[in-house]
């Protein structure tokens, strides 16, 4: 797979492209491919203005390209884990980031394939300076908010407004994900739903354990930045890890640094 910042000029090749907005897929290959949407770019050499990124969801067309992000590293992750057997989940993080959970025994665990990172669920907080609101994982059986595992401030106020910016209430968010688990159960037989309401239960009674906890083990904590993507790009998304940095040091700190 190769990362892609921002595609390079298809009239001229050139990289000095610029992100120019959106649009849905338009053309067969594009609606083929499952392209969520379209990223458009006007290039700064020629002045050319139609670039296009598709971002493919389809697995046989990330098999072809090869390129991508990290829905696109996520999707093709995904895939092989499922191949050899594992069960795996989609996790989408709403301050904008996706990787997979893969289940491990009776336990989910984080696998981001863009990072080469496995288990280390401190990294977007930790190490990233992500500030989290909601993190919530599917899979063709079930929905499940997750973020307590990837947060240590759960219980802040600032981490609360975050979340009252998207639901209501905690029970209004939590009504709205059984709501979709009691429709996504009714395809499956009694037996099968009954194990996966087991599963759920055991995996909502963890989560419920980490909402409790208000920081980060030595062995939990993630001491890096980002590594997908250019310099530019991370820092743009304040996700460089220096960020956190700056935003929680004081001004005496800053300047020695």
């Amino acid at each position: 797979m190769t990362w892609v910042n921002n595609p390079p000029c298809s009239n001229c090749g050139s990289t000095d492209t610029e992100y120019q907005g959106i649009r849905g897929p338009e053309s067969l290959e594009e609606r083929e491919g499952q392209a969520g949407r379209v990223e458009m770019y006007s290039c700064r050499a020629c002045s050319h203005k139609a670039t296009t990124f598709p971002r493919y969801n389809s697995v046989r067309k990330l098999l072809q390209e090869r390129k991508g992000r990290c829905g696109e590293y996520a999707n093709l992750f995904g895939l092989y884990c499922r191949s050899v057997g594992f069960e795996t989940r989609y996790v989408s993080d709403w301050t904008d980031h996706v990787w997979i959970e893969v289940l491990v025994g009776d336990e989910w665990i984080m696998a981001d394939s863009c990072e080469g990172t496995i288990n280390k669920p401190a990294m977007y907080e930790s190490g990233w300076g992500k500030k989290l609101n909601y993190i919530v994982g599917t899979s063709y059986d079930a929905v499940v908010d997750v973020t307590s595992r990837y947060t240590r401030k759960f219980q802040e106020i600032d981490f609360q407004d975050r979340r009252r910016k998207i639901t209501s209430s905690e029970y209004a968010g939590e009504s709205a994900i059984q709501e979709a688990n009691k429709r996504i159960r009714q395809r499956f037989n009694k037996a099968r739903e009954d194990e996966l309401n087991h599963r759920l239960k055991q995996e909502i009674s963890i989560l419920q354990k980490y909402k409790a906890l208000s920081e980060w083990t030595e062995l939990e904590e993630h001491d890096r930045g980002r590594i997908s993507g250019s310099l530019e790009w991370k820092v743009s998304r304040k996700e460089d890890g220096k960020s956190k940095v700056e935003e929680t040091s004081s001004p005496i700190v800053r300047a020695l640094q």
